[in-house]
């Protein structure tokens, strides 16, 4: 028979985070985000808040493009994936 598991999961909070953000960030639609696009070229090291169909978490990225009013934050998850987001520029600080 399998192991009976009452005892704690040992699961971490940064994993139950991750679990809870699963989906796809939520990024700024082509209107939101203006014209005249600006690439990086090294990676700004950020953080921004970035939204997710279920919570807003406050994720450590880099700013990899921007226009006056939108940041392209790259960031990576828990699991070692990577997402790249457009965010409002004031959801943005440098690190």
């Amino acid at each position: 028979m399998g192991s009976n598991s009452r005892h704690g999961s040992g699961v971490s909070q940064a994993a139950v985070k991750e679990v809870t953000t699963r989906p796809k960030p939520i990024s700024l639609t082509p209107a939101e985000i203006g014209n005249a696009i600006t690439e990086a070229r090294e990676p700004i090291e950020v953080e921004s808040w970035v939204r997710y169909p279920e919570t807003t978490v406050r994720v450590s990225g880099r700013a990899v493009a921007w226009t006056t009013t939108a940041v392209w934050v790259e960031f990576t998850t828990h699991s070692g994936a990577t997402s790249r987001v457009r965010v409002y520029a004031n959801a943005v600080q440098r690190r």
